[in-house]
């Protein structure tokens, strides 16, 4: 069978560790170097209109204290203020929001419909979704009225009379809402993890005398006669499930919405069969997917970077043309055998689709798998498959390939830029291999350093298949999915923290108000960040002739005149002029996003309610991204706090 549920785009590539640390630390650097001498010079002015004369032994005097105390921190200290601070922080009754959390799991049931396509996606959705919006505003709240409280009620003096430094309120302010976010996190993990079990469970009925036969009787090793049975189970939620009992009398349940159905066969004393249907299964997963890379071969067979453009403003995916050369080749490195225990190996792929003709509307457009060995060009076609739009279709190449339409030996070819045209060179296949019946897919199909091709080709003429790099994948196994679970509000933990950072550093020099404010521009600015780049490099439309960073005036004058963002328009005198206002607006824009915290890509709610497993690589970059983040921000805070001179 075919599991097809809704896909999850992914439209970013996903960074690996290994590749993403070092030019990761060198524009964190770069940023922090930046950042350093553009406050210093702030700095140095505000002591000059300050102090007068005095002003560079002032700036000298505060910039080497400043280094002191951020080297001689004492974790004794910060702990002590963290402490305080989780005291203050559960004054206020803040576990309050636990129990709106739980109030809101007790409604949702009336709201939540499990008779929806993917009731699952509903619940984990709703579970993050409201953990999330809960838990930050709560941060921000608290972060915002923290500080500038203590320096109005100038309770802040108290403690700047003690042994204390500036960069320790803050590390300790940080930590101490850091650790109040993280208890009342915890137990909505807890919480939530029973609330979507219990609600998606449901089981079905068999009634064994509504089975019909399936074929003839057939002898069993016994000596005995078997019978295959096929059926239906009895409607729940909306939905039933096809029913299989084979000839050994072992049933099975076939998959409907994305899951399926466990059954235990109970026999009476009297010889009566029931069959007993468990929980769903298969709809809280962590699929863990191996990604390879992908190229393009075009209509005339020459490889190329990316496929063809249908018109569509969304080029995520390069799209193929049908009954042509025209295919996406995915290369995986290093599969070894062992990894998958069973006769096959799974892929799962979302194909886009655009149809340039109606054709079968009720059916989805013919495509076909093969595999090829990138070494000697050895390739096979294993089968044809029926693609639909908006689904993934999961397909199972065997390890033992005893089925297959055609072989052969498939070259591949570049076109250079000045016509000529480039073979790769391939080692020479015997040719007794064309004529083999059978084929081994680790020992035939995987070149000596570890590498298999698989192609994709769309066969109907007039429509074309739409792939990017996630699209296709080879899916390695399952991980736990409360492990899972987890790592979606581990994602919620890292906003929670540069929510708070940014809180308490701006918390330093604003008033309650403007701090507040302020910390949830810069969250939800955040939450948009990937759009925010979009528009400052023009990705957003990048199938229009002139550049595509429209700016505010642009974008106005093209909604007065309904002039659509694909559309060029006369350059008059008026556009080049608002054209050079966007540019400084579109510049201030591309320095804000590297300021403002890449919040929308912290997040991992989509991978789990979609059924991805959250990588341990992916884990450690975000993390990785928050500490870069929260250091500059005790650094920042600690500077601001000391400029106000509180314990003057």
């Amino acid at each position: 069978y075919t599991d097809e549920v809704t896909a999850m785009p992914i439209e970013i590539e996903l960074p690996q560790l290994s590749t993403w640390i070092g030019p990761a630390f060198l524009a964190w650097l770069s940023a922090a170097l930046g950042l350093a001498t553009l406050c210093s010079l702030i700095g140095f002015i505000w002591c000059v209109l300050l102090y007068g004369r005095r002003a560079p032994q002032r700036f000298w005097d505060l910039l080497r204290s400043g280094v002191v105390d951020l080297v001689l921190l004492s974790p004794r200290r910060i702990g002590a203020l963290a402490w305080l601070t989780i005291k203050e922080a559960f004054g206020r009754k803040v576990t309050v929001v636990v129990l709106l959390f739980c109030v809101s799991l007790l409604f949702a049931g009336w709201f939540l419909d499990p008779t929806s396509s993917e009731p699952h996606r509903l619940y984990l959705n709703f579970v993050l979704g409201t953990t999330n919006y809960l838990v930050i505003l709560l941060v921000i709240f608290l972060a915002a009225f923290r500080l500038p409280g203590d320096i109005q009620n100038k309770t802040i003096f108290t403690v700047l009379t003690k042994p204390v430094r500036t960069s320790e309120i803050v590390t300790g302010q940080i930590l101490g809402l850091v650790a109040v976010g993280s208890f009342i996190l915890g137990t909505m993990w807890i919480i939530s993890y029973p609330f979507v079990v219990r609600g998606l469970y449901h089981t079905h009925a068999v009634n064994p005398a509504d089975l019909r036969p399936l074929g003839e009787p057939v002898t069993l090793p016994d000596g005995s006669q078997g019978q295959a049975l096929q059926g239906w189970t009895e409607p729940t939620w909306g939905h039933r499930h096809r029913f299989f009992v084979d000839a050994n009398g072992i049933p099975r349940v076939d998959m409907e919405r994305g899951h399926t159905h466990s059954v235990r066969v109970e026999k009476s004393a009297d010889g009566k069969v029931t069959y007993r249907l468990g929980g769903p299964e298969g709809q809280l997963v962590a699929r863990v997917p191996i990604y390879g890379s992908l190229v393009f071969r075009d209509r005339n067979g020459f490889d190329v970077e990316k496929g063809i453009s249908v018109g569509d403003e969304w080029t995520y995916r390069s799209y193929i043309e049908g009954a042509s050369q025209a295919a996406a080749i995915w290369t995986f490195k290093d599969l070894k055998p062992d990894e998958f225990p069973g006769d096959t190996i799974p892929i799962e792929m979302n194909i886009g689709v655009f149809r340039t003709h109606k054709g079968d509307i009720e059916r989805g457009i013919l495509g076909s798998l093969s595999v090829r060995n990138p070494e000697n060009g050895l390739m096979v076609e294993l089968q044809v498959f029926e693609s639909k739009e908006f689904s993934i279709l999961a397909l199972d190449i065997p390890k033992k390939i005893t089925r297959f339409s055609s072989v052969r030996v498939e070259p591949r070819k570049i076109k250079h830029a000045d016509g000529t045209i480039e073979y790769v060179k391939l080692k020479p296949v015997d040719p007794k291999v064309l004529s083999q019946k059978e084929f081994d897919l680790f020992r035939d199909f995987t070149s000596s350093d570890g590498r298999i091709e698989i192609w994709i080709r769309c066969l109907e003429s007039g429509q074309y298949f739409g792939m990017a790099k996630p699209d296709l994948y080879i899916r390695a196994g399952n991980r736990s999915f409360f492990l899972n679970l987890f790592k979606g509000y581990f994602g919620i933990w890292l906003q929670m923290v540069l929510a708070i950072g940014f809180g308490v550093t701006l918390s330093t020099f604003l008033g309650t108000p403007v701090t507040l404010v302020s910390t949830l521009g810069v969250t939800i600015a955040g939450m948009a960040h990937q759009f925010m780049r979009q528009i400052v490099t023009g990705e957003l439309y990048p199938g229009v002739e002139t550049p595509a960073r429209f700016g505010p005036i642009e974008s106005f004058i093209r909604l007065f005149t309904q002039e659509g963002v694909m559309v060029e328009i006369p350059r008059t005198v008026g556009l080049m002029v608002a054209r050079a206002i966007d540019a400084v607006f579109l510049a201030w824009l591309d320095l804000l996003s590297y300021i403002i915290p890449p919040m929308d890509r912290l997040g991992f709610i989509d991978f789990v309610a979609y059924g991805y497993n959250v990588s341990p690589s992916l884990l450690a970059v975000n993390f990785i991204t928050v500490a870069g983040y929260l250091v500059l921000l005790i650094i920042a805070g600690h500077f601001f706090l000391r400029s106000r001179e509180v314990a003057a």
